[in-house]
């Protein structure tokens, strides 16, 4: 393991930042831990990724992802439903979505 060669003071407050770090989203209260979550899984779904079940799951049932021959198609809803959460996250959707959408 590499020693981080710096003055101590510096040592000490890089020791004390990481045990307080914490995403902002989650920490600053701009999004809730369920809303983190479904943002990933359709940040995943339009990055051409497939979300993990359970998040799968969430955005089915909640009719933001619907079945499309062998795989799924975001709904308007859906759509919406990634334009607000990455707004309250503060993104924009260069960070977010393939150039080819």
């Amino acid at each position: 393991q590499m020693e981080l060669l710096a003055p101590k003071h510096i040592k000490k407050w890089l020791d004390k930042s990481a045990v307080n770090m914490k995403t902002s989203l989650g920490n600053d209260g701009k999004l809730s831990r369920p809303q983190i979550t479904r943002l990933g899984g359709l940040i995943a779904f339009v990055g051409g990724r497939t979300p993990y079940k359970k998040i799968l799951d969430d955005l089915t049932s909640n009719g933001f992802l619907v079945q499309s021959g062998n795989g799924f198609e975001l709904t308007s809803s859906g759509q919406s439903e990634l334009n607000r959460l990455t707004a309250m996250a503060g993104l924009r959707p260069e960070h977010y979505a393939d150039t080819n959408l």
